[in-house]
C-alpha cells in the first residue's frame, strides 16, 4: 500500500487502473472530488455509514459500510475491494484516513490511500493569512489628515478569506490597497461597473459599512452584447451560459451580506446614469430597496475595457464624484489592450489639478481626488 497527501482533486480513474472508492461520501470536499472527476468522464463508488445519505446520487455507485470504529468494518470494506476491484481510497476524514492507514497493510496492501488534508490545509492557509496580514497592518500607505482606524490583523485575514470565496478576478493586491483606500474615503455611495458574479462588490459592500462610507450600486447589464471587447482572444471565450444565471450567481453571492446596504441596475452604465440623481431609490427582488444619496465617495470602472466604452463611463459618472473621492480604473496594466490606461492617463493629466495622488497597484490605479473642494467636481 501506498499513501499520498493532497488537496481534493483529480486522480486517474480509468478502468484499467481500478476503481476509487470515496469515503466518507457526503463530507463537502468529498463531493467536490466527485463533481471535478464526474466533470471529466470518472466514475466513483461513493460510501458513507448512514443508512441514507442524500450525497448518494453524486456518485456513479454508492454503498454503505459499517462505521470505522464497529468490529464488522474491515470485513464489510475487505469484501467490497475484492467484488468491485477498488485499487484506491480517496479520504478528507482524518480519523477514517488514520484507522485506514493501520488497516489496509494487513487488509489489502496493494490498494493505494489517497489522504486529502482538509483540516491541515485549512490551518495553514489561516496561518499565512494571518502572517501577511500582520504584515500588511504595518505598512504606512499614504501621509493623509483623514483616516479611520485600521482594522487588525485577525480581521484583515477573516475579511480577505471571506471574499476570496467568491468568484471573480480581484487579486490579493487590489484587495490590500481597496482596505486601505476605503479608510480614506469620504462619506457617499459606492458605485461599481461591471459587477460580474461580484468578488469586488463583496468587498467594497463590507469595507463601506465597516467604514461607514455609504451603500454600494452596482451597474452591470449581464448581458452578451456588452461583453464584446474587440479582442478576439476574450471575444471567443465570452460565456455561452444564459445572462440571467450570471445575475442570479452575483445575487446568490451578495444576498448573505447586503442587509440593504447593497442593490443594482441591470443596464449599461449610460442607461443607468439617467437613472443615478440625489435621493435615487433602486429596488430589486432579492434585495429590497435601497436608496442613494446621488454623490459618489468611490468609484470603481471595471465594465467593458474597449476604449470607447470606458471613455463613456469615465465623462458620465466623474463628475458625480465628491471632492476627496477615489476613482478606479480597473485593468490599468491590461495584457488585452489599453482602453482603461488611455482613459486613465488622460484623466491624470486634463484633471491634474484636482488629483491629489494616484497610484497602481496590481493591475488598477487608484486616484484620489483633492479634498478641499465643496461640491463634487464637474
Amino acid at each position: 500500500m501506498s499513501t499520498s497527501e493532497l488537496l481534493p482533486g483529480r486522480v486517474d480513474d480509468s478502468p484499467e487502473n481500478g476503481l476509487t472508492l470515496v469515503f466518507p461520501s457526503g463530507m463537502a470536499e468529498a463531493l467536490r472530488f466527485a463533481r471535478q472527476t464526474a466533470a471529466s468522464g470518472g466514475a466513483l463508488l461513493g460510501a458513507s455509514s448512514l443508512s441514507y445519505d442524500p450525497s448518494a446520487g453524486a456518485y456513479s455507485d454508492w454503498i454503505q459500510l459499517p462505521y470505522v470504529h464497529e468490529d464488522g468494518f474491515g470485513l464489510a470494506l475487505a469484501e467490497v475491494i475484492s467484488a468491485r476491484g477498488v485499487s484506491r481510497i480517496w479520504t478528507c476524514h482524518p480519523a477514517v484516513g488514520r484507522v485506514l492507514r493501520d488497516l489496509l497493510p494487513g487488509l489489502a496492501p496493494g490498494v493505494d490511500l489517497i489522504e486529502a488534508q482538509a483540516d491541515q490545509e485549512v490551518i495553514a492557509d489561516y496561518r499565512k493569512r494571518l502572517e501577511d496580514a500582520r504584515m500588511a497592518e504595518g505598512q504606512d500607505w499614504f501621509r493623509l489628515e483623514f483616516g479611520r482606524p485600521r482594522i487588525s490583523a485577525i480581521h484583515r485575514a477573516g475579511l480577505v478569506r471571506l471574499v476570496e470565496n467568491v468568484p471573480g478576478m480581484t487579486d490579493l493586491d487590489k484587495i490590500e490597497a481597496l482596505i486601505e483606500v476605503m479608510r480614506h474615503a469620504p462619506k457617499g455611495d459606492i458605485v461599481e461597473i461591471g459587477s460580474w458574479w461580484g468578488r469586488s462588490a463583496a468587498l467594497l459592500l463590507l469595507l463601506g459599512r465597516l467604514y461607514g462610507v455609504g451603500p454600494v450600486l452596482c451597474i452591470d447589464p449581464w448581458a452578451a452584447e456588452n461583453w464584446v471587447q474587440g479582442v478576439p482572444v476574450l471575444d471567443g471565450a465570452i460565456p455561452t451560459v444564459d445572462p440571467d444565471s450570471m445575475v442570479r450567481i452575483f445575487e446568490a453571492n451578495l444576498a448573505p451580506l447586503a442587509m440593504g446596504d447593497l442593490n443594482y441596475i441591470r443596464a449599461p452604465s449610460g442607461k443607468a446614469f439617467s437613472l443615478y440623481t440625489p435621493g435615487f431609490q433602486t429596488q430589486t427582488e432579492t434585495f429590497g430597496a435601497t436608496r442613494y444619496e446621488g454623490s459618489i465617495a468611490l468609484l470603481h470602472i471595471d465594465g467593458n475595457h474597449a476604449y470607447e466604452a470606458v471613455d463613456l463611463d469615465a465623462r458620465l459618472w466623474i463628475p458625480k464624484v465628491r471632492a476627496g473621492g477615489w476613482i478606479l480604473f480597473d485593468d490599468y496594466l491590461w495584457p488585452f489592450g489599453d482602453g482603461p490606461r488611455r482613459v486613465g492617463d488622460a484623466f491624470l493629466d486634463t484633471d491634474a489639478a484636482r488629483i491629489e495622488m494616484s497610484f497602481v497597484m496590481g493591475k488598477t490605479l487608484f486616484v484620489k481626488l483633492k479634498d478641499d473642494q465643496d461640491e463634487a467636481v464637474a
